[in-house]
């Protein structure tokens, strides 16, 4: 368990609730925690990205989790899990959630439902695709995404609507990457990536944890862009966003402004990253990164 309890006395009772184990998420969301004078006592449960078993352990403990002082959720599946359980008598700050809006946790960034907060994970596909265009030219862009993950669908949506509206031509390719079939989804890729300028891997857990299967589908010479630094550093070309340790701190500091001031969590606005504080990390080791303009970039460019 991440962090480190002093007295259990005074100790806050935390329930962390992850989708795929400890993240440098967990970690950061801790230490801030206890740098801020939070005497946290942690309990930990991770799904094992198996919402049948999250469910269980919610059912099992529905009445126990509502005497903690707050349960922080990791990604979207696990908070929407959660949030289906009505806990809303328990602070709840959920954390690495791409969309929150497209996911239907909450209706607006500004008014969280009763009892919610939290750090949004990712710039909007509307953000990364103007701030893509000034470093390569875009007219074709395809769409990587894995149709079982409700954030991964909403994030496809907006990728395609936000494309239309540029005069960017979107292909939405659907794959799931533990498919009996993936082998014949893969081939069937070739034809649209090979006319496409570039291809938008969606923040998939699936493809998180499959990420071997990426190196399968995209080709070396085309660029890949993700609003996830979830993916390792050979996963894809860039990567528009920030690092897990960072949201995990913001995530803390709204659950201080809970614990320690009593401030409501649903008055809380959702935290999320502004453009201009994003960082583009890119693959050194990518071939296709010689296809970019990073002069014309205007956030900070990081080799990784």
């Amino acid at each position: 368990m991440p962090g480190v309890t002093r007295s259990e006395e005074s100790a806050k009772s935390i329930v962390m609730i992850t989708w795929r184990g400890l993240t440098p998420a967990e970690y950061s969301f801790a230490e801030k925690l206890d740098e801020l004078g939070i005497n946290a006592k942690f309990e930990y449960f991770d799904a094992e990205r198996d919402q049948t078993k999250l469910a269980g352990f919610l059912r099992e403990r529905r009445e126990d989790l509502q005497s903690k002082d707050l349960i922080y959720t990791f990604g979207t599946t696990a908070t929407l899990t959660v949030q289906n359980f009505d806990l809303e008598t328990v602070p709840r700050v959920f954390n690495i959630v791409t969309d929150p809006v497209g996911v239907g946790l909450v209706t607006s960034l500004d008014a969280p439902p009763p009892g919610l907060t939290g750090a949004k994970m990712s710039l909007s596909p509307e953000v990364i695709l103007d701030l893509l265009g000034n470093i390569h030219d875009l007219k074709t862009l395809a769409i990587l995404f894995d149709p079982r993950e409700s954030n991964a669908v909403a994030e496809a949506d907006r990728l395609m609507l936000a494309a239309e509206k540029r005069g960017i031509v979107p292909k939405l390719l659907r794959f799931a990457p533990d498919a009996d079939e993936k082998d014949l989804l893969i081939a069937s890729f070739k034809p649209e990536l090979a006319s496409s300028d570039a291809v938008y891997v969606t923040s998939s857990s699936s493809f998180v944890a499959h990420n071997s299967v990426l190196k399968e589908i995209i080709p070396d010479d085309l660029v890949s862009v993700s609003s996830s630094t979830a993916y390792g550093e050979e996963d894809v070309t860039l990567v528009f966003g920030t690092e897990y340790r960072e949201r995990g701190e913001a995530a803390a500091t709204l659950a201080a402004k809970i614990l320690l001031e009593q401030v409501p969590a649903h008055s809380l606005p959702i935290n999320e990253i502004a453009a201009s504080d994003a960082t583009l990390f890119v693959n050194k080791n990518s071939k296709a990164a010689s296809a970019l303009q990073l002069e014309n970039a205007t956030n900070p460019v990081v080799y990784r």
